[in-house]
């Protein structure tokens, strides 16, 4: 009797799909566009860029932080800057509070929400070298069971947008 041939399941390893942000106002390929405050994304420029969008009250955003700091001191050459809803102050009060080790800075609500089109936080976007944009997806696509984000699981979402190999 001849045995049957595995399926494609079980020879090839499952693919990971992560959605994007569909509401998000620029497509894959254009550069995201600047804002006024210091420091702005141009002075990014010359590196890949992984933003993550977040809110001083965001429980979610705040339980991050540790896997941030990890995967930012594990890949120097990724620069990581977070982009706050708040105020400048509240930014920093938030940085010093928390713990990050990257940037934070504070285009605002009208920045994150309505010219970037973004709806729900915590988010990422994966820029370029040149600041263009690589992709984008909400946090809990790249979280544990529980909801919350992972260094494995952020890089994975960054190699499969085709970004730089993490450690």
């Amino acid at each position: 009797m001849q045995r049957p041939l595995p399926s494609i399941a079980t020879v090839r390893p499952a693919v990971r799909h992560y959605f994007p942000i569909t509401t998000l106002r620029v497509e894959p390929g254009e550069p995201l566009p600047d804002f006024a405050a210091t420091p702005n994304l141009a002075a990014f420029r010359g590196a890949p860029l992984l933003l993550n969008v977040f809110s001083v009250s965001c429980g979610p955003c705040i339980r991050e932080v540790p896997k941030l700091n990890a995967l930012h001191a594990a890949n120097p050459d990724l620069q990581v800057l977070a982009l706050c809803a708040e105020d400048a102050d509240e930014a920093t009060q938030f940085r010093r509070r928390h713990g990050l080790t990257w940037p934070v800075v504070a285009p605002g609500a009208d920045y994150v929400y309505t010219r970037l089109g973004i709806e729900g936080i915590p988010a990422f976007l994966l820029l370029d070298a040149d600041g263009r944009l690589l992709g984008s997806t909400y946090a809990n696509q790249v979280a544990d069971a529980q909801g919350y984000v992972t260094v494995d699981g952020l890089r994975a979402w960054v190699a499969a947008l085709g970004g730089p190999r993490l450690r």
